[in-house]
């Protein structure tokens, strides 16, 4: 028998449409992208290195990491760096559900090739100025509902010191413009974190709020984000 959430879903689609973002294709209200674009996207293969950063070409990329492993979904390209913007200078929510069915998906990839998995997921943190002229977190508007919910935190680290836009920076003005930029307050003796962004440039501002973490007693800090797009490439 068909259950009432499903005959309400059902109508919903058919009164109200909605059409894959890449194809226009009609699917589902809770998607945002269908089945076939979604296996054509170029996302990196995490079954192949679950850790990134022992991945050669993109260890050169980001020599200096101060956290231990690396998990992302994509490079920083079509489409997803006009999703990513889109949603994250214009509030283009609908580009939300795509991006939430790419991490979904990368994070199921990724789990079922580690032995260990954080016991805390927290939300990069934006300046509370910064939060207030845009009105949300893009971070946790994408990956809140890809995570479960007793395990995700957006209290645990704050973002004490207000900092330039470091997409306007060069690498080393990045690492100085991020220092000191983040505290945590509560214990994390012993345990395996991770930090989750939308993307990683030169990973200054990871390893700044690293730092904050470990120093708060976190044993391993991890570091989940959308895309990778290394200063230059």
């Amino acid at each position: 028998m068909t259950s009432l959430s499903e005959c309400t879903s059902a109508a919903f689609d058919w009164f109200f449409p909605s059409f894959c973002t890449q194809c226009q294709t009609p699917i589902k209200a809770s998607q945002g992208i269908c089945d076939c674009c979604l296996n054509d996207l170029p996302l990196l293969d995490l079954t192949a290195q679950a850790n990134l950063l022992y991945r050669p070409d993109i260890a050169e990329f980001f020599p200096d990491c101060q956290f231990d492993h690396l998990i992302a979904c994509a490079w920083y390209r079509a489409p997803f760096d006009h999703w990513l913007s889109q949603l994250k200078f214009s509030n283009q929510i609908f580009y939300k559900k795509a991006l939430q069915q790419v991490i979904k998906q990368q994070l199921a990839n990724s789990k079922a090739c580690c032995e260990q998995w954080p016991e805390l997921f927290i939300i990069l943190p934006l300046h509370n100025e910064r939060f207030l002229q845009r009105g949300y977190n893009q971070v946790a508007q994408t990956w809140g509902a890809c995570l479960p919910a007793n395990t995700l935190t957006l209290s645990c680290l704050k973002r004490d010191k207000k900092t330039k836009a470091q997409s306007t920076l060069s690498k080393a003005k990045r690492v100085k413009n991020v220092q000191g930029a983040f505290v945590c307050h509560e214990d994390l003796s012993g345990r395996t974190v991770a930090i989750v962004d939308d993307v990683m440039t030169t990973g200054a501002t990871l390893n700044a709020a690293t730092v904050a973490l470990k120093e708060a007693g976190a044993e391993q800090v991890w570091a989940f984000v959308t895309c990778l797009t290394p200063l230059g490439r």
